[in-house]
């Protein structure tokens, strides 16, 4: 029976208050391996206490859900929908994705 989040839940939420950022870094900030990590953002997503905006190039990004909220709608305003599907047509699926992972980093 789990008595609360461990140290490394409440590392990665208190590192996530100040922004998005990948398993990577966030495993670095906390002290733990990327597996502990990624089990930990895994337990907190499934609780609603974190949220993955997407695949950047160093893996997901994650963040607090009102964060990534307001990164989708920023995406939105950025990147529409028919843009994206202009995108893809030109650039072809594969270079679609690369952009899209340089602009998740971005946010």
């Amino acid at each position: 029976m789990s008595r609360g989040p461990g140290r490394v839940q409440r590392s990665i939420l208190g590192m996530l208050a100040g922004g998005l950022l990948d398993a990577h870094t966030l495993a670095l900030h906390a002290g733990a391996s990327e597996a502990s990590t990624r089990r930990a953002l895994r337990g907190l997503a499934a609780a609603g206490q974190v949220t993955c905006l997407g695949y950047g190039r160093h893996g997901q990004r994650w963040g607090l859900p009102g964060d990534v909220a307001a990164a989708r709608q920023t995406w939105t305003a950025l990147w529409s929908e028919d843009r994206q599907l202009v995108t893809a047509r030109l650039l072809g699926q594969r270079s679609m994705r690369s952009l899209r992972r340089v602009l998740i980093d971005a946010l």
